[in-house]
């Protein structure tokens, strides 16, 4: 069973259910056979329905054969030439995240074997993504989708780092705040560098006594890093306080929503969600809308709600790197976000209809049919890749790598 919205139900298709729970039509459970439900649904203040899902591989959501045929016309004439400022861009940003990602990793294992940290490469590294963000921040959240199981604490302090910039600098913030504030993000796990590796990488669950020894890390940071002349106030209540929470639920002092810094608000969210949609031995990875609805579901008790927002506006609906469903069948991944429509994003088409694999072409959802003024295609679900044993990652790479040879047919 799939959730849709009621305007994009289409003839075939069968509607099982609806928002309102209590709603039972004469039409359900049977194919649709014409689209004046969708009226008559709306006008029982219906928003979406649920129907089912194996008719997604039927050809029931798919164009007509002269519609197909414009698509195609459509697709192969986009210019990818258009993008391959774009392809360069993100090459030289996905070079400097592996950079970053070393002396990150550095930095963290510096301080755990009792060394001085040297804050003012962390601070080259922070410096050089303020620099990016405001040249093109659309880019810089895209580096979040680059995670790995491995080196998972350098990595997740890296992406909270980057996000937690770009949310600062959608807050208002100028650029010696977002270099502060990226400090503060970057070392925010510093002090997990002093808690046992049995306790920081236990596949199961901590019992009480060794969540209340991984609860000290915010402290044990705070003390390594409070002498440090590269770091302000501000930038250390970032570490020392991006466990409290608005309810007064966090720690390590059960700050409320009016005692907890303006930094330490904008990384507590950036972290959950970095966390959330990360594998870790003790869970999997959400799938990114799912992780910002969750996000969302906690703004006002846990979170500040308006930075939630902030941040469900900079990430996007459907994050670049999203496995998505098509209402015409087939599969894509979102390549990059739109400003004028977010729920229209440019996606590399990866299967047919049938959902077969294919060579990955890009298209532009926003691309509607000038007789019958309809989108050619429609995101009809975010799908989760790891399920479906599709690395969105590779698929991407390849086909940004043929891009920039001018190999793409």
């Amino acid at each position: 069973m799939i959730k849709i919205p009621v305007d994009q139900i289409k003839l075939g298709v069968t509607i099982l259910k609806t928002d309102k729970p209590w709603l039972n039509l004469s039409f359900f459970n049977k194919p649709v056979t014409d689209l004046k439900v969708i009226d008559i649904l709306k006008n029982y203040g219906v928003k979406n329905v649920f129907i089912k899902s194996d008719e997604i591989a039927d050809d029931l959501f798919g164009l007509n054969k002269q519609l197909q045929n414009e698509v195609i016309q459509q697709a192969e004439k986009l210019d990818i030439t258009k993008y391959t400022t774009t392809l360069k861009d993100i090459e030289q940003l996905k070079s400097l995240h592996e950079r970053a990602k070393k002396i990150t990793k550095q930095l963290y294992l510096d301080a755990r074997a009792g060394k001085s940290i040297d804050t003012e490469m962390a601070q080259k590294i922070v410096d050089t993504f303020v620099d990016s963000c405001f040249k093109k921040p659309h880019l810089v959240v895209t580096l979040s989708r680059l995670k790995s199981f491995d080196d998972y604490t350098f990595v997740h302090s890296l992406n909270v780092g980057v996000l937690s910039i770009v949310l600062g600098k959608r807050y208002g913030m100028d650029v010696i705040g977002l270099k502060n504030l990226g400090m503060g993000a970057l070392l925010h796990d510093i002090g997990k560098m002093k808690i046992p590796d049995e306790i920081l990488n236990k596949p199961g669950k901590l019992t009480d006594e060794e969540f209340n020894i991984m609860k000290k890390h915010p402290e044990y940071g705070y003390e390594i890093l409070k002498n440090d002349k590269n770091l302000n106030e501000d930038s250390l209540y970032a570490i020392y306080l991006h466990h409290e929470r608005a309810d007064g639920s966090g720690y390590p002092n059960g700050f409320k929503e009016a005692e907890i810094p303006l930094f330490a608000k904008i990384v507590s969210i950036v972290d959950v969600y970095d966390a959330i949609t990360s594998k870790r031995v003790y869970h999997g990875a959400l799938i990114p809308p799912k992780a910002l609805q969750l996000l969302f579901s906690w703004s006002e008790k846990h979170f500040n709600k308006i930075l939630v927002k902030f941040f469900m506006e900079i990430i996007g609906i459907y994050p670049v790197g999203t496995l998505v469903l098509l209402d015409t069948g087939e599969m894509g991944i979102v390549f990059e976000q739109s400003k004028e429509d977010p729920t229209r994003p440019k996606v590399l088409v990866i299967t047919d209809e049938k959902r077969k694999m294919r060579e990955p072409y890009l298209f532009d959802l926003k691309k509607y049919n000038l007789i019958t003024k309809k989108p050619y295609k429609s995101i009809l679900a975010p799908l989760d890749a790891r399920k479906l044993n599709i690395d969105t990652n590779k698929i991407m790479d390849k086909f940004l790598i043929k891009a920039k040879q001018g190999v793409l047919t």
